[in-house]
């Protein structure tokens, strides 16, 4: 869950970078003055959604425990779920979910949500949202990562292949609430996709 939080404040980092290069952009032709007119008009746009988003959420009460467990099931993708741990993250301020699936064959998924309810998690969750709106693709000879939408959320998806090892991932935001990330060894993109649809999205209010 460390992770998460750096990775928050890493984007809130590298937009403050992006204004400040903006700011300093010299404007002697139309083509500089369009191009900082929409790059303004972007982050302007995005930050008036994270900024209503998190007055949204800041104030609502974060998922029980039961609510929480209620979200994971005991099988996925086949796996047997190994570890379960729900609750508060003191450190953090942070009502947390993490799951761990296995079997003897080392194929592993892990699940990891977050509740944005709350001061802590509106503005982490409002941030993560701002930064998987950016359109990305990056190609290599062991695989991909790359913006996309799964049900209509905003997602960034990899997927890596060395041999006969294969690992994935998922990055998303439910119900412009809940970060959701899903790691997987021995399972291609579209498997752990299907394993989204597989957690019990109703019980996230």
């Amino acid at each position: 869950m460390k992770k998460l939080m750096i990775a928050a404040a890493a984007l809130m980092l590298v937009t403050c970078s992006k204004e400040e290069k903006v700011k300093e952009e010299k404007t002697g032709g139309l083509s500089d003055l369009v191009s900082t007119a929409k790059t303004y008009g972007k982050m302007g746009s995005s930050m008036q959604d994270v900024t209503k988003n998190i007055e949204n959420l800041k104030n609502v009460p974060p998922l029980t425990n039961d609510e929480l467990k209620a979200v994971l099931p005991e099988i996925l993708l086949g796996l047997k779920r190994k570890e379960l741990s729900v609750g508060d993250n003191a450190m953090m301020n942070l009502s947390t979910a993490e799951a761990k699936y296995a079997d003897d064959e080392n194929r592993r998924v892990k699940v990891e949500i977050v509740d944005g309810a709350g001061e802590t998690g509106s503005a982490m969750v409002s941030i993560m949202m701002m930064g998987l709106n950016v359109n990305k693709e990056k190609t290599t000879e062991f695989g991909f990562e790359k913006s996309t939408e799964i049900n209509g959320a905003k997602s960034i998806v990899s997927e890596y292949k060395n041999g006969e090892d294969i690992n994935s991932e998922i990055q998303t935001v439910l119900k412009n609430r809940y970060l959701v990330t899903l790691k997987a060894d021995g399972f291609t993109y579209e498997e752990l996709k299907s394993a989204l649809s597989t957690l019990n999205n109703s019980a996230l209010k």
